[in-house]
């Protein structure tokens, strides 16, 4: 990375004042192990770091948090802050409840890698090419002569397993791998940061994921896989949403599938969508279309429907994009 840039970072981190170090809602694998990191880094050099996030950690990520350093938006002190440190925001709403702990003039660094950021801090470091935001973590300690400890390595490396999707998705890229080497180098394992994150799921979970999946919307000859969750089935399985995190990458997993979705009932009567591609089809475009956005083969967005409306419109839209594009 530009040495510049982390002198900036460096500069307002660790000038006077509280320092903040949050992410966006419902925290992923992705945010979770940027914060965490950056946090372990930092501490050994100063004092007066908040971790926080607006959502509680998925079961699966716990471990990873054993002290309880993070924390919600009503248990952090409010006042004012030396700077504030955001992962992963396309824009500074995005970080929910914890807006609101932050005032106008809060110096804010803000460290992405999501094209379309709306470069909201004094310092804006976004990197596209980067499979991972903890990626550009790893670069940053590494600029900053950091040490990357075992613990700092086993945090990267879940983001970059995470949001690689195991190294599946097209952002996975030779200095990724490399970066991955060095980590295990560090001290991470591999093989059991793969089976705490991914192989998981207890007995309602197997279950619940089975039922949908069996319930599955399956469009143009295969192209096309739509997964809906309803609150009542959450209920009747007794599982909890944020701890089913990358279940729309099963729709992938069936062959010759193009665009897989995975459309979420949500209190209040719309729809949140997860966005799935596969190859060089971008899935950007379709999610933009319901003013949405992310990576290439990853993204979001919502239909202000209900769950039933909204797979309708999803998969017109969706049928005509990809007869567009074949």
């Amino acid at each position: 990375m530009d040495r510049k840039i982390a002198k900036k970072i460096d500069d307002i981190v660790m000038a006077r004042g509280r320092v903040l170090i949050c992410a966006h809602r419902d925290p992923d694998g992705d945010s979770i192990g940027c914060q965490l990191a950056f946090y372990e880094y930092l501490r050994k050099r100063r004092s007066g770091l908040v971790v926080a996030n607006h959502g509680e950690l998925p079961r699966k990520y716990q471990f990873l948090d054993p002290r309880g350093v993070v924390k919600q938006p009503g248990q952090v002190k409010p006042g004012r802050w030396g700077a504030a440190v955001v992962f992963e925001c396309s824009n500074l709403d995005r970080v929910g409840d914890i807006k609101k702990l932050l005032r106008p003039d809060t110096p804010i660094v803000n460290i992405d890698h999501h094209v379309g950021n709306s470069a909201f801090g004094v310092v804006n470091w976004i990197d596209g090419a980067a499979s991972a935001c903890g990626e550009m973590v790893y670069d940053l300690i590494r600029a900053m002569r950091g040490e990357i400890t075992p613990r700092i390595a086993e945090l990267l490396l879940t983001t970059i397993l995470t949001d690689t999707g195991r190294f599946h998705y097209k952002s996975t890229q030779p200095d990724t791998l490399r970066t991955v080497a060095d980590l295990m180098d560090a001290g991470a394992d591999l093989k059991k940061l793969t089976d705490r994150l991914f192989f998981c799921y207890t007995e309602p979970q197997f279950r619940f994921i089975n039922y949908i999946m069996a319930r599955a919307d399956i469009l143009e000859d295969g192209k096309i896989c739509l997964l809906k969750i309803r609150q009542r089935d959450l209920k009747k399985f007794n599982v909890l949403y944020r701890d089913l995190e990358g279940l729309v990458d099963t729709t992938l997993t069936l062959a010759g599938v193009k665009i897989g979705a995975l459309l979420r009932e949500m209190e209040g009567g719309w729809t949140k969508i997860s966005l799935r591609s596969t190859g060089q089809l971008s899935i950007v475009p379709l999610a933009r279309r319901f003013c949405g956005g992310g990576h290439r083969n990853a993204a979001g967005c919502q239909i202000d429907k209900p769950l039933n409306q909204a797979v309708k419109e999803l998969a017109q839209t969706a049928t005509r994009y990809l007869r567009d594009r074949h």
